[in-house]
C-alpha cells in the first residue's frame, strides 16, 4: 500500500494545530450556582462554599456596578446576613460619612430607632430605596455595628451637628486659643451641601481654625479619662478626614468640570482618605470583622494593569486597604449583570449593555443559573478577562488583581422608592444649588457668617450686645439696606461687612436698631422687646417658647393630615420687571399628596412620596413677550408650588430633629375670635440646608401663630434672605468658563429674597389644612454682560379639600410623561376654555 506522507503530514499538522488551539483557548470558569438573592432567605447551604473561598479574611468588601440596581442591594444584604450568621462578622462599614456613622453607632447604643439612625447617617442613594430597608433588621443592639469611611458629609443627616458636637467636646479644654466655631460651621456646612469648598474664604484660613481645634483635641487625648481619650482619638481622625476633603475640594473643584470631563483619577484623593478612615477603624477595633458596602470601583485592588489608560492611573481604596492589612485579610466581591436596567427616577433609566462575545458576562449568560458565583482568586489568577463590572463599561485585563470573586445576576432592575422617607430629620430640597455630582459608581453622595471684603474695600466691624445685660446677642441680622448686603453675627455677636452709610441690626426678641457706620469698631446695643399679653391672662401654662414648640410638634399627628390628601386649588401668578407686568395667569388644579409626603421634590432622586398635580383649567391674562421657563415663575424659599405650600409638611422648623436649630421668642399672647393665640418668632441660628430646607439661604426668619386650645398652627409667615454673597462669588469665579456652573450662576445680585404667608383652616374631619398661601419674591441685580433687572414674582393659592375617597386624576396623555406632574409645565401646555372661567367663582382671602 502506498502511503501519502504529504497528506499525513498535513493532517497531523492540522490535528496538532487544533489541539494547540483548544489548549490555548480559555476554558469556561468553574461556577457555583446560587439559589437565591432574597434577603429573607436564611437557608445558606448554597453559600457554604464561601467559607473556604473567603478564608481568614477580616474584611469582606461587597461592591456594586453603580448605585442603581435594586436587586444587587438585595443580594448584598443576603451575603451580609451569611457573613454575620455563618462567619462571625460584626460590623458593616458604609460608603457614607465617617462622622455621620460614628454618631449613628452612638445613637444605636443609646437605643435610638434604627430607621431614624440610618436615615440620618447613610447616603440616601441607598436609604431612600425599598430594597435597602432589609438591612435595618440586621443592625442595632446585639447585631451588626455600623461605621462609615467616606470623608464626605451628608447635609440632611447628623453632619449638621458636627460643629456643635466639636464645640461641646472641647468645652472642658480651657487652655489655648478657641477656634471660630461659626466660621468652621460655615465652611463645613457648605462642603456638606455643595460638595465644594466655600468660594468666599481661603483654604489657609480654614486650616488655621482647624489647627486650633486640633491642638485642643490633642490635649484631650492625654486625658486620664479613657472614654474621653477614645473620643479624642476619633476627633483627631475626623479632623484629618475633613481637612483632606477640604483640600481636595479646594484643589479639584468638581463643579468646574462638565460630566464628561470627569476621570477616574479625580477620585484618588477621596479614595486615599476612605482607605485611611477604614484602616483607622480597624486599628481602633481590632476584634471586629467588617463587611464593606460601597461601589465596586472604590473597593477594587489593583487597576494599573487594565488595558485602559484612564483606569491605570486610578488608585482605589481597596488597594490601600489590602496593602495595609495583607492580601489574605481582605476579600473583594463584586457583582456582574447579564442584562436588565439600572438608574433612578430623577436621573432616568439605562439598559445594561448586551455583553460582547468573549466577555465574562457572555460566558455566564450561556449557563442555566440565574445567579452564580465565580472565583477569580482561585480559578482565574492572572487570566485576561473582559467584564462590565465598573459602571457597565467594558474593561479588559487581569481582573483577579482587582477583584477576588464575582456574584453574577442574569438581570438587574432599578431600586424602588421606600414607602416613606426614613430620615427623621430630613430637610426638603426646594431650591437649586450648585450642580453637585449626581450619584455614580465613583460618588454616591452654607452660607457665610463673616463677610470677607475684597482687597481695597473698607470694612465695618462690630459686636451686638443686649442693652440691659451687656451680653453678646448671637446670630443677629446685620445689613446695609441701601446696598442689599447683609450678614449674620456669630455666636459672640461679632460681625464684619463692607462699609455703608447706615447699618440696621435686628434679632428675634429685640427692637431693631439703626446706627451710622464708622471706621472704628461698633458696639450696637439692642433693647429687649418683651412680649405683650394683650390683656390676656394665661393660667397654668408655661410661656417658655421651647415648651410651646414641643407641644406643637407633639400635636402635629393629631392636628394635621397623615393619610392621603386631595384638594382643589385655585392659583394666580404674576411676574413683573421693575414696573412692567410681564406675565399673569390663573389656573385650577387637583393636587394629591400621599401619606408620608414630606419632601418637595419627592426626597432623594425622587424616590420618596411625591405630590401629584393635575392642572384642569388655565388661562393667561397677560401674555409674555418672549417664552418663559419654569424658573421665571419660581424662586428660592417656598410657596411657589403647591407641593411647597405647607410648611408643616416641608419646613425643618416643624421636624422633631431640626427645630432646635432655631432661636424662638414668644412675641405676644393674643385673643383672636375667642381663642388664645401664642405668637412666636423664629430665626435659624445657622442658615444651612438642614435648618432651612433650601440651599444658599443666608437667613431664615419669621413668625407663627399657635392656638392654645389644641396647639395647632393657624398662621405662618417666613422670610428667606438668600446668600447673595456666595452666589455672587460663584458667578464671578466661573464667569467666562465653559463648565457646569457658569450657565447656572451667571447673575450678580443686589437683593434676592422670598416672603411666604400661610393660613390654615380646620376641615370637616377635624384636621387642619392649608387654606391660603402667598409667596412673593424680589430679585434685583444683573445677568453678567446684560442689563439690570428687578423681578417680582407672586404666587397665590387657595386650597379646598376634597373627600378622602376622591381618586387622583390621571396625567394628561398628550404630555411628556417625564414632566406630566410638573405644575409649571402643565400650566404652559394647558389649553384655555373661556366658558369655564365665565362661571367659575374665584376664592378670596379671609381675614
Amino acid at each position: 500500500m502506498r502511503f501519502d506522507f504529504a497528506a499525513s503530514a498535513l493532517t497531523g499538522a492540522l490535528l496538532f494545530a487544533t489541539a494547540w488551539a483548544h489548549a490555548q483557548a480559555p476554558m469556561p470558569l468553574p461556577t457555583h450556582a446560587v439559589r437565591s438573592i432574597a434577603p429573607t432567605d436564611a437557608d445558606f447551604r448554597d453559600l457554604e462554599f464561601l467559607k473556604a473561598e473567603i478564608g481568614p479574611a477580616r474584611v469582606v468588601m461587597l461592591g456594586e456596578p453603580t448605585h442603581g440596581e435594586g436587586n444587587v442591594f438585595e443580594a448584598k444584604i443576603r451575603l451580609m446576613r451569611f457573613l454575620r450568621e455563618q462567619m462571625g462578622f460584626t460590623t458593616v462599614a458604609f460608603e457614607s460619612g465617617f462622622y455621620d456613622l460614628h454618631k449613628a453607632q452612638q445613637a444605636l447604643e443609646a437605643g435610638r430607632p434604627v430607621p431614624e439612625v440610618i436615615g440620618n447617617s447613610v447616603f440616601p442613594v441607598w436609604t431612600s430605596t425599598q430594597e435597602f430597608q432589609s438591612v435595618l433588621p440586621l443592625l442595632g443592639a446585639g447585631k451588626l455595628r455600623v461605621a462609615g469611611f467616606d470623608p464626605q458629609l451628608m447635609s440632611e443627616g447628623y453632619s449638621g451637628d458636627l460643629v456643635d458636637d466639636l464645640e461641646a467636646f472641647l468645652a472642658p479644654q480651657k487652655a489655648g486659643a478657641l477656634p471660630n466655631y461659626d466660621y468652621l460651621d460655615e465652611v463645613i456646612s457648605f462642603m456638606a451641601e455643595q460638595f465644594a469648598f466655600l468660594p468666599t474664604t481661603k483654604l489657609a484660613d480654614f486650616e488655621k481654625e482647624m489647627a486650633k481645634a486640633t491642638r485642643l483635641i490633642d490635649k484631650a487625648a492625654a486625658s486620664p479619662d479613657p472614654k474621653r481619650r477614645a473620643e479624642a482619638t476619633f476627633w483627631q481622625q475626623n479632623l484629618r478626614s475633613l481637612l483632606a476633603q477640604a483640600r481636595d475640594y479646594a484643589a479639584h473643584d468638581a463643579n468646574a468640570k462638565l460630566e464628561e470631563q470627569f476621570v477616574a483619577v479625580d477620585s484618588n484623593p477621596r479614595d486615599a482618605q476612605m482607605a485611611d478612615n477604614l484602616l483607622w477603624y480597624l486599628r481602633q477595633h481590632p476584634q471586629e470583622k467588617v463587611v464593606c458596602w460601597a461601589a465596586l470601583p472604590h473597593l477594587a485592588n489593583r487597576t494599573d494593569h487594565f488595558e485602559n489608560a484612564e483606569i491605570q492611573t486610578y488608585r482605589p481604596m481597596g488597594r490601600a486597604v489590602k496593602e495595609g492589612l495583607g492580601p489574605d485579610q481582605v476579600y473583594i466581591l463584586g457583582t456582574l449583570a447579564g442584562g436588565g436596567t439600572h438608574g433612578f427616577p430623577a436621573l432616568g433609566y439605562k439598559a445594561v449593555p448586551a455583553p460582547a462575545a468573549g466577555s465574562l458576562e457572555a460566558e455566564l449568560l450561556a449557563q442555566p443559573a440565574d445567579y452564580a458565583f465565580v472565583s477569580l482568586k482561585h480559578d482565574a489568577p492572572g487570566q485576561r478577562l473582559t467584564t462590565y463590572a465598573f459602571d457597565y463599561q467594558p474593561l479588559a485585563g487581569p481582573w483577579s488583581e482587582a477583584v477576588d470573586g464575582f456574584l453574577f445576576l442574569r438581570s438587574v432592575n432599578p431600586p424602588h422608592g421606600a414607602p416613606t422617607m426614613i430620615a427623621a430629620a430630613s430637610a426638603t430640597p426646594t431650591d437649586s444649588a450648585l450642580a453637585r455630582p449626581v450619584p455614580t459608581a465613583l460618588n454616591p453622595a452654607g452660607r457665610p457668617r463673616e463677610v470677607r471684603a475684597a482687597a481695597g474695600t473698607a470694612t465695618v466691624r462690630g459686636v451686638v450686645r443686649d442693652q440691659k445685660t451687656g451680653q453678646p446677642v448671637p446670630y443677629a441680622s446685620v445689613s446695609i439696606s441701601a446696598k442689599g448686603m447683609g450678614t449674620v453675627a456669630d455666636a459672640q455677636g461679632r460681625f464684619a461687612l463692607p462699609a455703608g452709610s447706615e447699618i440696621q441690626v435686628s434679632s428675634v426678641g429685640y427692637a431693631t436698631a439703626t446706627v451710622a457706620a464708622s471706621a472704628a469698631p461698633l458696639t450696637v446695643r439692642l433693647a429687649p422687646a418683651a412680649y405683650e399679653l394683650a390683656g390676656v391672662q394665661v393660667r397654668g401654662e408655661s410661656l417658655d417658647p421651647r415648651k410651646i414648640m414641643k407641644k406643637v410638634l407633639a400635636a402635629l399627628p393629631k392636628n394635621y393630615e397623615q393619610a392621603d390628601y386631595v384638594a382643589e386649588v385655585y392659583t394666580h401668578r404674576r411676574l413683573s420687571n421693575f414696573d412692567t407686568l410681564r406675565y399673569e395667569a390663573e389656573y385650577v388644579s387637583q393636587v394629591f399628596e400621599p401619606a408620608g409626603y414630606r419632601n418637595f421634590t419627592g426626597g432623594f432622586l425622587g424616590l420618596g412620596p411625591r405630590e401629584k398635580h393635575r392642572v384642569r383649567e388655565a388661562q393667561v391674562l397677560t401674555k409674555p413677550q418672549k417664552p418663559l421657563g419654569w424658573f421665571d415663575l419660581s424662586a428660592g424659599g417656598q410657596g411657589f408650588y403647591t407641593a411647597a405650600a405647607d410648611p408643616v409638611r416641608t419646613v425643618p422648623l416643624f421636624k422633631p430633629g431640626t427645630w432646635r436649630k432655631f432661636t424662638l421668642h414668644l412675641d405676644s399672647v393674643q385673643q383672636q375670635d375667642d381663642e388664645t393665640v401664642y405668637v412666636l418668632s423664629f430665626v435659624a441660628r445657622r442658615a444651612n440646608h438642614r435648618s432651612t430646607g433650601t440651599y444658599l439661604t443666608g437667613r431664615l426668619s419669621g413668625r407663627f401663630y399657635v392656638q392654645q386650645r389644641d396647639y395647632a398652627l393657624r398662621r405662618y409667615q417666613a422670610l428667606w434672605e438668600h446668600d447673595t454673597l456666595t452666589m455672587n462669588a460663584i458667578a464671578r469665579q466661573h464667569a467666562g468658563r465653559h463648565d457646569r456652573i457658569a450657565p447656572l450662576y451667571n447673575t450678580i445680585y443686589s437683593d434676592d429674597r422670598t416672603d411666604h404667608f400661610v393660613e390654615y383652616e380646620r376641615g370637616a374631619n377635624g384636621r387642619y389644612h392649608v387654606a391660603h398661601s402667598v409667596a412673593h419674591a424680589v430679585s434685583a441685580g444683573r445677568v453678567l454682560g446684560k442689563a439690570p433687572h428687578h423681578h417680582q414674582i407672586v404666587c397665590e393659592a387657595f386650597f379646598t379639600p376634597q373627600p378622602a375617597v376622591t381618586p387622583p386624576l390621571p396625567p394628561d396623555p398628550t404630555l411628556d410623561p417625564r414632566l406630566a406632574d410638573g405644575e409649571i409645565y402643565q400650566l404652559f401646555k394647558a389649553k384655555p376654555h373661556p366658558e369655564f372661567w365665565r362661571t367659575y367663582q374665584r376664592p378670596t382671602a379671609g381675614k
